[in-house]
Formats: structure tokens, sequence, C-alpha cells
């Protein structure tokens, strides 16, 4: 667990937040479902945290990154493509664990950007030392200087930004942003070992042999988010207007060719 107690941390009082178990979807319905919940927690206030992973290996596209991109990595040509609303570089989703965290903003506030960027990788850090991987944030790793955050790599995993969670030099852990007026969403990937679509890109298990699962590090994940954040995370469920908004959401959008090749 981890050692400093933050308190109330980035949202000021400490609150209920919902707990959503870990489940596996498809890849529209994954993003749609992130979506969903970022409406919800705009209008609720009330914080979400899930877990989730993915039905089949998929590809998906940083906001920004154009379609055909995709053609420098022929390894996942052959996969399912997803474009996310979050920006960064193209991630196989495959065995990993993805979490999605969304967080009150007040309005007219910047909001806890930063903040929610080094306490949820500090807490995902902390669950991992528990199972001796010693995971760091990239800016704290030496080579900070050296900047590597350009987007000249198609891979996330390729690239490095200062809160980038590195094991034995290599990324692990990466996250994106997108936030809307009164609410921000905050989801990454953590690598538990390497795809046979992304082969160059190990995960915490095949770097120290360590038999690590998903259902391993979630109780510690959450417990250190909610000492950091101050949020008593409590088991809960989608709501049926979240389902709904969900199922929206993707047939309008993730599930679109169009909006897959949007750019």
């Amino acid at each position: 667990m981890m050692n400093t107690r933050t308190g109330a941390g980035i949202l000021g009082d400490p609150r209920i937040g919902r707990l959503i178990s870990i489940s596996t979807a498809g890849s529209a319905t994954n993003m749609a479902v992130d979506q969903a919940i970022l409406n919800a927690v705009s209008q609720s206030g009330i914080p979400v945290l899930r877990f989730y992973q993915w039905v089949e290996p998929t590809l998906s596209l940083g906001y920004f990154q154009g379609l055909a991109s995709r053609s420098d990595h022929c390894q996942s040509d052959q996969i399912r493509c997803v474009r996310r609303t979050t920006g960064g570089g193209a991630i196989v989703h495959d065995r990993e664990l993805t979490y999605s965290i969304s967080m009150p903003v007040p309005a007219g506030q910047a909001g806890p950007r930063s903040a929610l960027y080094q306490q949820t990788h500090a807490a995902i850090a902390s669950a991992l030392a528990c199972f001796g991987v010693h995971a760091v944030p990239f800016r704290l790793t030496g080579t900070g200087a050296r900047s590597e955050s350009d987007n000249s790599h198609f891979l996330c995993f390729q690239r490095r930004t200062p809160e980038d969670l590195i094991v034995s030099g290599y990324k692990v852990l990466g996250s994106a942003q997108r936030k809307s007026r009164t609410a921000v969403l905050q989801h990454g990937s953590l690598l538990m070992h390497a795809s046979e679509y992304a082969p160059q890109l190990p995960g915490v298990s095949d770097l120290l042999s360590v038999p690590i699962t998903a259902d391993d590090l979630i109780p510690g994940i959450v417990a250190n988010l909610s000492e950091c954040l101050g949020v008593d995370w409590q088991a809960g469920h989608l709501s049926e207007q979240e389902k709904l908004d969900a199922e929206q959401i993707s047939c309008e959008r993730f599930s679109q060719s169009g909006w897959t090749a949007r750019r």
C-alpha cells in the first residue's frame, strides 16, 4: 500500500465513489462505456473507477492519429481497430489490464489533470511493489532530459512522457485524458504480458517472471486510490441509463467506420 497519506486528495472533502468490477467487452463497447460514465459523472459529481479487458485483441488509435499511420505497425494490421476520444499513441489491447477513472471538476476550473496522472500512477506503482515489481515514473529514471514524448513512434508504449511507469527500462503503464466541462476521464493500460501483435513490448510478468494477474493487482490499486484521492470506492454497477447511453454512443460513434477513419 502507499506510504504517504494525502487525505482528501484532489477532490477536497472525502466522498463516496462507484467501483465498477472488471469486465470484458468489445472495443466499441469499452470506449462507449467510458464516455457514458464521463457524461454521468459530469452530471452527478460522483467519481467512478472501472477496470476492464477486451474480448479480442484490439488496436486503439489516439484521437489525433491518422488511420493511414496504422501501416507503420504491420504486426497489428489484422486485428480490430477503434479510435479513442483521448490523445496519445496507438495501443495494442491484448494481455493487459485497462482502467478508467472519471472525476468531477468544478465548473470553471482547469481540473486536477496533472495531479490525477501522478496519483493514479503512484497508486498502481505501489500495488506493483507489493509483488516485488519496481516501477518508477519516467521523470525519475534519470533519462528525463532526453525527451521521448514526441509523436515519431506509432505505439504509445514506445513513447515516454513524465508520468509513464517504467520497469527495467520498458514502459508498462501509460494513460490519457479527456475533459468535459465538469469532469475528467483518465484511462490507461498496464501491460501484463507481451502480445503476439506487439512482441517488442514486454509486460510486468515478462520482465520479472512474476506471475501477477489483474485480479491480484486490483484490490491494492483500489485501496491506494481510496487513500490518495480521498474517495471511498464502493462496489457498484452501470446504471440502466448508462447502459442505454453507452449503446447509443457505440452505435453512433465507436462502431462507425467513419469515426475510425475520420483522420
